[in-house]
């Protein structure tokens, strides 16, 4: 069947359209909640879009064998969607959709539930839906449906620039909090391991170490229960949440700054009572050390300050709208930003 240009991509946002009503009604009967489902903010999938013009350039040339239909539209969906995935993790680092935990599937993109129901689709697709959509389409002037595809169109492309700019953004972000997190943990074991190579120490100093470390410790769960609580709100608390978590955070890198000044304080007072060579090498090893990881907590706290709500405010709703997404690299940021959008969720059903 031969349509023109403007007709096929007014099929395209058609099935895009409908792809996103059956992915968001899925999803949101399966999470008991209303999901609006997609990587895009409109309310289109493109990867329906794309799969069901391929399905239909595969197989309506062989409409006349459910068989075929069935086949072609399989295979064809199947690599899209297998393509698709592969290329977005590359270039996002997280999974947008992910079917590890699903039997017969290939690297987490695709499963063979999936494909089949591609071609179960393709059935339906060929046989069912596309006929009445195809009267409708074919029935609209040609200088109606060229404007209104381009205007279509131009949508697409400014939704998709902003969307990839938000995955960006999250990548970006999921990169910092990693990096945090395992830079905070690396200068904390660093700094305990130098304090305790400072042998010679008096037992007033000793006795702070003792405090601090349990100041720090408390501080550290406090944390981390802020990360793992289960009561929030909307945008509201997801902001009141944050100031929380940083205060926390900020509390966490005071004690570790007052630890490592300490620290310095006694090595100072160490290295000026002692005469021997070697032990004035030592302490003064150590005083590097120890100024090198108080320069690196006053750079977290520098980083924390300037990081903005808004961009976690866009990531946690980006990862609203797809709530299987899951990353190998950025496993544990992710899932801290999962936490928030699970939070604003459940707040907002008590309401």
């Amino acid at each position: 069947m031969f349509y023109a240009q403007s007709q096929w991509l007014l099929f395209f946002f058609i099935y895009c359209f409908w792809g996103w009503v059956w992915e968001s009604c899925y999803v949101s009967v399966r999470k008991r909640e209303w999901i609006n489902r997609g990587f895009l903010y409109g309310p289109i999938l493109p990867i329906y879009g794309f799969g069901a013009i391929i399905i239909l350039w595969l197989t309506l040339p062989v409409q006349y064998s459910l068989i075929l239909i069935f086949l072609f539209g399989m295979i064809g969906a199947t690599l899209l969607e297998y393509a698709t995935g592969f290329v977005m993790e590359r270039l996002f680092h997280v999974r947008y959709w992910d079917y590890s935990n699903c039997r017969f599937n290939v690297n987490g993109y695709i499963c063979l539930f999936a494909t089949l129901g591609w071609g179960v689709f393709s059935i339906l697709l060929v046989k069912v839906l596309h006929p009445p959509i195809e009267r409708i389409v074919l029935q609209i002037p040609i200088y109606l449906s060229d404007p209104i595809s381009l205007v279509c169109v131009i949508i697409f492309i400014v939704d998709t620039t902003k969307s990839v700019q938000s995955a960006l953004d999250l990548k970006d972000l999921l990169s910092k909090l990693t990096e945090s997190n395992h830079a905070l943990s690396s200068v904390e074991a660093g700094l305990e391991a130098a304090i305790s190579s400072l042998t010679n120490g008096s037992r007033k100093f000793y006795t702070h170490i003792l405090e601090m470390n349990t100041e720090i410790q408390k501080a550290r769960t406090q944390y981390e229960l802020k990360r793992a609580a289960a009561q929030e709100s909307s945008r509201a608390f997801l902001l009141e949440k944050l100031r929380e978590r940083r205060n926390k955070k900020s509390h966490l890198l005071s004690l570790l700054s007052e630890k490592a000044a300490a620290a310095i304080a006694e090595i100072n007072e160490l290295m000026e009572h002692s005469s021997l060579p070697q032990e004035q090498k030592h302490l003064s090893s150590l005083l590097v050390q120890i100024q090198s990881f108080q320069a690196q907590i006053k750079k977290f706290e520098v980083d924390m300050t300037a990081r903005k709500n808004k961009e976690y405010e866009q990531a946690v709703k980006l990862i609203r709208r797809n709530p299987g997404a899951s990353s190998t690299r950025f496993r544990e940021s992710l899932m801290e930003l999962k936490r928030l959008a699970e939070k604003q969720i459940k707040d907002q059903k008590h309401k």
